[in-house]
């Protein structure tokens, strides 16, 4: 670094490496704690979706990422903070038409304003963009299109794609670290990244079965895995490890996917017992609290409350004492019941009975003639 003395000769002066701590904690305090997003992912963060194939992981993070774009109280049965989010997906595995195709049957549950903010928030490369990044020129080609999206999160599919060389390398992976804090980290946006390399799928899912040496789970702040159960078409995810919120990595969320293309959070059991060939699995789940949730929105409804708030909600089901139900539970419960086309989202945090076109039409003719 260079300065000039009294004289305005230049003098070369040793940057400082050192500070104290406190003032870091004088130039930071103002700054608001980054805010959790979903499931323990933080703005700001950069994190991984694992998995063998086959097991739906770009599925749940283009479901994640709809979610997030229409600002939908809830996905996968978790509480979604904050209002819209515009998402950059970048899907560098799967031609335009194919990606198009199942996103079309995805967005099909939306309804009018959700389908507007879809339009708005849920951006992707041109049709001719880069399929993998081999070369310096392909990683700035990544890094202007995350510039130009301005989005809030970006989906990359797949790490694959990103990476040179043997996965399982320390010199190839610190390499590949350094280009993706250059020109993805830099973006300081919130990253997810789909991760398809895993060793195994005989035995439950954990930390150490990610591909890759150490080095690149340094680099990630958590990862959500995801397996297939053993002589079952179901499949299960778990959160494997989170720098952010404590997990529990024995506990795994068995899901199954639909005709929609949409992940359905069944039930939560212990992992291990997926793999005991000796115990028979029951995954039908309880509707007892989807029950209460569903007559109490009726009965609002036929005291003249069109809309029911997430609020009311949670005082009647979560907060009343003894609680009838987890906040988890109440979020997945409401989940279901709009899956299943019996309530809608009118706008953030407020649920209605789902009209019927005859019904929706007479309101509107009804509307007409006054």
């Amino acid at each position: 670094m260079k300065m000039e003395n009294e004289n305005g000769n230049s003098l070369n002066v040793k940057p400082k490496l050192v500070v104290r701590a406190i003032d870091l904690i004088t130039k930071f305090k103002n700054e608001p704690e980054p805010a959790e997003i979903w499931n323990g992912i933080v703005e700001g963060s950069k994190g991984l979706l694992v998995g063998v194939s086959k097991t739906g992981k770009t599925t749940f993070a283009e479901n994640l990422a709809i979610s997030l774009a229409i600002g939908r109280p809830s996905f996968y049965g978790k509480e979604i903070k904050g209002g819209p989010k515009k998402i950059l997906f970048v899907n560098l595995e799967e031609n335009p038409r194919m990606r198009s195709s199942r996103l079309k049957k995805q967005i099909s549950r939306l309804n009018s304003q959700e389908m507007v903010l879809f339009a708005e928030n849920y951006l992707t490369p041109e049709e001719e963009f880069i399929q993998s990044v081999d070369s310096d020129e392909d990683w700035k080609t990544l890094r202007d299109c995350i510039e130009e999206s301005n989005a809030d999160i970006v989906i990359i599919d797949s790490l694959t794609h990103l990476f040179q060389g043997q996965i399982e390398s320390s010199k190839e992976c610190v390499k590949f670290v350094k280009k993706f804090r250059e020109y993805v980290v830099s973006s300081k946006k919130t990253i997810i990244l789909i991760h398809h390399n895993t060793k195994g799928n005989d035995r439950p899912i954990e930390q150490d079965n990610i591909a890759g040496s150490r080095v690149i789970l340094q680099e990630f702040e958590y990862a959500l895995g995801f397996a297939n159960i053993p002589n079952s078409k179901d499949k299960y995810s778990c959160m494997l490890f989170n720098k952010y919120v404590e997990v529990n990595s024995s506990v795994a969320t068995v899901y199954k996917i639909d005709k929609d293309r949409w992940i359905e959070n069944i039930s939560e059991i212990e992992k291990s017992v997926l793999y005991d060939s000796k115990v028979k699995i029951d995954y039908r789940e309880d509707s007892t609290n989807k029950d209460l949730i569903f007559n109490y929105i009726q009965s609002q409804s036929s005291l003249g409350s069109q809309t029911v708030r997430s609020g009311d909600l949670m005082k009647t089901f979560v907060l009343n004492d003894p609680k009838t139900m987890a906040r988890d539970t109440l979020f997945k419960s409401l989940e279901k019941l709009r899956n299943e086309g019996k309530i809608e989202s009118s706008e953030k945090g407020k649920y209605q009975l789902k009209m019927k076109k005859d019904d929706a039409k007479e309101d509107e003719n009804s509307l007409q003639s006054n």
